[in-house]
């Protein structure tokens, strides 16, 4: 075999493994949350909040920032990562369109890197119990319901499929996640107050509107110090990239509202807060044009790379065949045109 043919057939059995570390190695690596994650998808809304300042001041008619336009960012980054595991932070930062801070919370969470449900927490991370989904939806996200963490019932709920979408020209699954109950978070519950004296209760349900206030007769029956629960109701909807999982669309309703006990069951006083907002436009194209990019690159190590290598491996292979032949034909001439006029070229 010519010295050619040996190095086309080596480079092809090099290009053969190069194809299989791409699809079997690369891409496992890449398609996974990276280690160095930090995105910040913005909402913009409104929210009806208790006004701190005056309820300092007794001014109970000002005791509600009602319908004030707000922005509210959420910012998930990887802190860690330990194999399938990366530990994220996941915080939320409530702001007046002003820029005026009104509200942040942070969680973090311990996720599986490539289907984000739960994942036993490193030792020291300090991340949160949960299960299910919390943070975003798998990175190959299927048209099924998912398992969902509500963190205001701190409960399991289901994120139902309801339809498939057009988001800036990218397909996108459409998820609905319901939930309600007795406010289990214990960040939020421990910022509220146990109870409050009738007439301060009274003053704040005087400042809503009244198909809002409970009759005077079911406040007249509450003691002189009123203990209080507090229930959380969440509505959210997401709109998942179908091909990488990332999310491209959210709206989010989210109420905290104080209640006594009254004669016939719970009692709603007033409402803590309650935001309600959607994607901004400026994030949902951001979050589009990202997953066009990571959707062409897991494309080009999942399948473009791996079959364009084997391509140039079997082109490389039909040369190094091409080229031995072509030896051997050149060897054989050359044997026949060395030998005498009218003899056979080998005698024995």
């Amino acid at each position: 075999m010519r010295r050619s043919s040996w190095v086309l057939t080596g480079s092809a059995l090099v290009l053969v493994a190069a194809s299989a570390v791409t699809r079997f190695t690369v891409y496992p690596a890449m398609h996974q949350v990276p280690d160095d994650t930090k995105t910040t998808f913005r909402f913009e809304g409104t929210a009806t909040l208790l006004n701190p300042a005056a309820l300092e001041k007794g001014d109970f008619g000002q005791a509600f920032m009602a319908g004030l336009p707000v922005n509210l960012d959420r910012t998930i980054e990887v802190r860690d990562t330990d194999g399938r595991t990366a530990v994220i932070s996941d915080s939320a930062a409530l702001a007046g369109r002003d820029g005026t801070k009104l509200n942040t919370t942070e969680s973090v969470w311990a996720v599986d890197r490539r289907d984000l449900t739960e994942r036993p927490a490193p030792k020291g991370s300090g991340a949160a119990k949960h299960e299910g989904l919390v943070v975003s939806w798998p990175l190959e996200p299927e048209r099924r319901d998912y398992r969902f963490w509500d963190t205001g019932t701190q409960k399991v709920v289901p994120a139902t499929y309801e339809r498939t979408e057009t988001v800036e020209g990218r397909e996108a699954y459409v998820y609905a996640v319901e939930a309600s109950g007795p406010l289990a978070d214990p960040t939020t519950a421990e910022s509220l107050p146990p109870a409050l004296p009738r007439q301060a209760v009274a003053g704040l349900v005087a400042a809503l509107p009244a198909d809002q206030q409970p009759s005077p007769e079911t406040l007249a029956a509450l003691p002189e110090t009123v203990p209080l629960t507090y229930t959380s109701t969440t509505e959210r909807r997401a709109w998942i990239d179908a091909d990488t999982g990332l999310s491209l669309n959210g709206d989010l309703h989210q109420t905290v509202v104080a209640q006594a006990a009254g004669e016939g069951g719970p009692v709603t006083l007033f409402p803590v807060t309650d935001v309600e907002v959607q994607g901004a436009k400026a994030s949902v194209e951001k979050q589009a044009d990202d997953a066009t990019t990571t959707a062409r690159l897991l494309w080009l190590l999942s399948t473009g790379g791996p079959i364009g290598l084997l391509v140039l491996a079997l082109l490389l292979g039909l040369l190094a065949v091409r080229s031995a032949r072509r030896g051997r034909t050149d060897s054989t001439g050359q044997s026949r045109e060395g030998a005498p006029a009218g003899a056979p070229a080998q005698q024995g």
